[in-house]
């Protein structure tokens, strides 16, 4: 299936792939479909499927319902993952508003891919973001410093310096030559191709370089206390079924998509955010018998806008109903030389009011496209209140509910600072939407 959309909004991310202990440990594990980028076709080899029929969210029939894309992200918790405790490793406040829980284990190669892109976005949003690590260690005939690995994370947190031991070891698991770093280190300075029996004379060499006491450390390393404890989170783990590393949950679900990276967490991290200002009902629709026209102010200046209540009443609905709440204000836009994109808090353009409603395709499509005031569907008949000012260099409209038409200010529209996504710095902003009717 093919489907066009904005390609500054599409963010591509990283693609890992995952350890596990199966029968044939060697083989390598099967790539998952990524995105190919085609100018403007957005095509995932994974839903190349004969054409059906589009399935419409919503319709004339029910031409609003409730909707957030994190709802249907996140659909049933992961049955049985025991709760966070004081015995877990934790990075983060206890209040966090996005928990990352992973099943790790040092040894494994898409797991220490992983734990940076983590690590950096609980550094990007640390007051809303907490990290959480698990052991999942393998048995010896898989990797066979596994357990090791993991009783000596633990040692390491006795003195307070789990996390440092942790990225360590990621680290220096294996050389790689496009590191700089790695590069002007001897071979002996990375572990993972050492055998079992010189592991623990690598750590004992090693480890004070983060200020731990090597005997404590060694003591604890082959306590009865840490033995029982790497060996209970094994055991946990076979009775979850988590079988392969990592393994990844937001918020007790199992991490919905096939991607993992700084960006797509990102704007998962603004999606669960902008939660709590969804709407739980769809607004009140108003009357075609009036007219309605706007004044978006923005840091540019004012744009005058007359609203197409006849051709998109539930378009103009939802914006009226918006501005009025004050939804608008302060929210930042995206530009490019064919449309300037806003309304939408999360800024990834993936976020909305908490409803959605109907395409209106009832404008007239062969007439100039630039000034129109479009919304910016996520599917069919999934509108929100996310839209765009179109602009001289885009194609088509075609598909698209137009719900008003710019009518003083196209310079304004015209001037908004180009940026790309919600990673570059915020230029401009909508001040306020006023609403005038008769």
């Amino acid at each position: 299936m093919k489907k066009k959309l904005f390609p500054i909004l599409i963010i591509a991310a990283i693609l890992l792939a995952a350890c596990g202990n199966t029968e044939e440990p060697s083989q390598a594990p099967e790539p998952a479909a990524t995105a190919l980028v085609e100018e403007e076709e957005i095509v995932d080899p994974a839903n190349e499927e004969p054409a059906s029929e589009e399935v419409f969210f919503t319709t004339a029939d029910e031409p609003c319902k409730p909707f957030s894309l994190i709802d249907q992200s996140l659909v049933t918790p992961f049955p049985g993952l025991p709760p966070v405790t004081e015995d877990d490793w934790v990075v983060g406040p206890d209040d966090a508003v996005v928990t990352f829980l992973e099943y790790s284990e040092m040894q494994c190669p898409y797991c220490a891919q992983l734990e940076p892109s983590l690590i950096a976005v609980q550094e990007r949003y640390p007051d809303d973001v907490r990290l959480v690590f698990r052991h999942r260690p393998f048995p010896e005939s898989f990797h066979d410093k596994s357990i090791l690995a993991a009783q000596a994370l633990e040692a390491a947190g006795k003195q307070g310096k789990f996390n440092e031991l942790k990225n360590y070891l990621f680290d220096r698991r294996a050389k790689y030559a496009e590191n700089p770093e790695h590069a002007e280190l001897p071979d002996d300075a990375f572990w993972g191709s050492i055998a079992k029996d010189d592991f623990d004379a690598w750590l004992e060499k090693h480890v004070v370089e983060l200020g731990i006491e090597t005997i404590q450390f060694f003591d604890d390393m082959y306590s009865k206390e840490i033995v029982d404890k790497v060996q209970a989170a094994a055991d946990s783990a076979n009775s979850l079924g988590i079988n392969g590393t990592p393994k990844l949950f937001i918020n007790g679900y199992e991490w919905p998509e096939s991607q993992r990276g700084l960006e797509i967490f990102s704007i998962f991290v603004h999606l669960i955010k902008n939660q709590e200002k969804e709407y739980d009902a769809c607004p009140p629709t108003v009357t075609q018998d009036k007219n309605y026209s706007a004044t978006i102010s923005t840091t540019k200046g004012d744009i005058t806008v007359d609203l197409f209540v006849d051709n998109a009443q539930y378009a103009v609905s939802s914006f009226v109903f918006l501005a009025q709440e004050g939804w608008y204000d302060g929210l930042p836009f995206i530009a490019t030389n064919e449309f300037a994109l806003t309304g939408d808090p999360s800024d990834t353009g993936y976020g909305g009011p908490g409803y959605a409603y109907l395409d209106e395709l009832n404008a007239d499509y062969s007439s100039d496209n630039t000034g129109k005031l479009v919304t910016f569907n996520l599917g069919p008949g999934i509108n929100g209140s996310t839209f765009f000012f179109s602009k001289t260099g885009i194609e088509s409209l075609q598909g698209r509910t137009i719900f008003g038409e710019v009518t003083e200010g196209m310079d304004v529209v015209n001037a908004l600072e180009l940026r790309e996504n919600m990673f570059d710095p915020v230029i401009d902003r909508i001040l306020t939407v006023t609403i005038h009717e008769n």
